[in-house]
């Protein structure tokens, strides 16, 4: 029992190093508001205005803070022993501070905050540090937030065992219900992705068929050909080498799932075609494959019931589970009991027989056909890191030392054959 006491006692520190340290702070909110911000609820907000300040005050060091807005991240400054920018470019942002005790939040603008955490040290799993992707190996296209926990369920995080990079794209947006953006980065980040999504302004409206889909984005001031150069930026901005979109038939017939695939197989060859032009000014890219859920040609079948190292010997239909959970306000639809059961008996990914997850069909390939139909990257090299380019001026700096050795090296060796040779006529002449 000693040495038990003893373990607890030595291991104590540790804990306590990972706790987050919120509510042994000072913070100058009144109460109603400070509770707003403290009740890990995304539901929950407070306004201020732009001249407002938020003054924070702890016994302990912070190491980090935790800032999650309501529908818009807005830029602005944290002020302590040093300063610290606020970039406004995710809606849940982590902020690295350098064990600071009282700091002073600003912004640049009005802004409206839901949480607000304070930690030491170490992090718990659940704050989200989201990065910025350059370059994906794999692009998928949902059309809501919650298809890629649903019809896609699986496919992320094998992929993100497998140490894929991943850019989840989102045809239609939720500002009317800011709630699921909420849902979706923690859906996300609980799939082990770490690279923050990307979302069109399409609004989200039911439809059956691919024409009213089309009827709906025309009503709202978009066109077809809008939506085909959405995707192609999306494409050319991060360089996929898969792509994978839904069923053609829309699962289960929804029309903007429909009109997701439709413009996406246009998309991936105007991607690549230099005369098509957007908006933007990225490159043209080809892509190497695209695979469509459910596609019949060409299939292939994706296994979701293996132990997956990076999530502690979890299977990816285990971990889709987990991450569906995390939309709280879609529990109560009928894909909820299409993905874990009327009861929650599914223990495996192929207990779903309707609109399987884990059936796809390779649509399009740059780089041959699939042999083995059991992986997406088959033949797919991976991806070599690129040689970084040294300034012109070092280079030719370098050029010219490299061409002053040489000269030296040169005069020497001829020095030394002069010599040589001297000698051994001396030596000739005396014989």
């Amino acid at each position: 029992m000693k040495k038990v006491l003893l373990f607890l006692i030595l291991l104590l520190p540790s804990i306590v190093r990972a706790s987050e340290i919120t509510s042994s702070c000072h913070i100058n909110l009144d109460d109603k508001v400070y509770q707003a911000l403290t009740d890990d609820d995304f539901t929950t907000y407070a306004s201020f205005a732009k001249d407002e300040t938020i003054n924070i005050e702890c016994s302990s060091n912070v190491s980090y803070i935790y800032i999650s807005y309501d529908k818009t991240p807005v830029s602005g400054t944290i002020t302590g022993l040093e300063k610290y920018d606020l970039q406004g470019n995710y809606l849940h942002e982590l902020v690295k501070l350098n064990n600071e005790k009282q700091i002073t939040l600003t912004y640049d603008t009005d802004f409206i905050l839901t949480d607000l955490y304070l930690f030491d040290e170490e992090l718990p799993d659940w704050v989200q540090d989201w990065q910025t992707l350059e370059k994906a190996d794999l692009m998928l296209f949902s059309t809501h937030a919650d298809d890629e926990q649903l019809f896609f369920a699986g496919l992320l995080p094998t992929y993100v065992d497998r140490g894929k990079k991943i850019e989840v794209i989102y045809y239609t947006n939720h500002y009317d219900n800011i709630r699921r953006y909420h849902e979706l980065l923690n859906g996300l980040w609980t799939l082990g992705i770490k690279y923050y999504p990307e979302m069109s302004t399409f609004p989200d409206k039911y439809s059956e068929t691919l024409e009213d889909a089309l009827n709906d984005l025309k009503e709202n001031g978009y066109t077809e050909e809008d939506a085909i150069a959405f995707q192609v930026d999306m494409i050319r901005k991060y360089k996929p080498l898969i792509v994978v979109g839904h069923d053609e038939e829309g699962e289960y017939s929804h029309g903007q799932h429909i009109l997701n695939t439709y413009t996406l197989e246009q998309a991936i060859y105007k991607a690549a075609d230099k005369e098509y032009k957007t908006s933007h000014n990225y490159e043209p890219f080809q892509i190497d494959k695209l695979y469509l859920h459910l596609y019949k040609e060409n299939p292939l079948i994706m296994d979701y019931d293996q132990p997956l190292n990076t999530f502690g010997g979890k299977t990816a239909f285990e971990v889709a589970k987990e991450g569906y959970a995390k939309h709280l306000s879609q529990q109560y639809t009928w894909f909820t009991a299409w993905l874990v059961g009327e009861d929650n008996e599914y223990t495996k990914m192929t207990d779903i027989t309707e609109y399987s997850p884990c059936e796809f069909g390779l649509y399009y390939s740059n780089v041959g056909a699939d042999q083995n139909k059991n992986d997406m990257f088959e033949n797919i090299p991976e991806r070599q890191a690129e040689p970084k380019e040294e300034p012109i001026k070092q280079d030719n700096k370098e050029k010219d030392n490299n061409i002053t050795w040489q000269l030296v090296l040169g005069t020497i060796m001829i020095m030394f054959s002069m010599t040589g040779l001297l000698i051994i006529m001396i030596y000739l002449k005396r014989r």
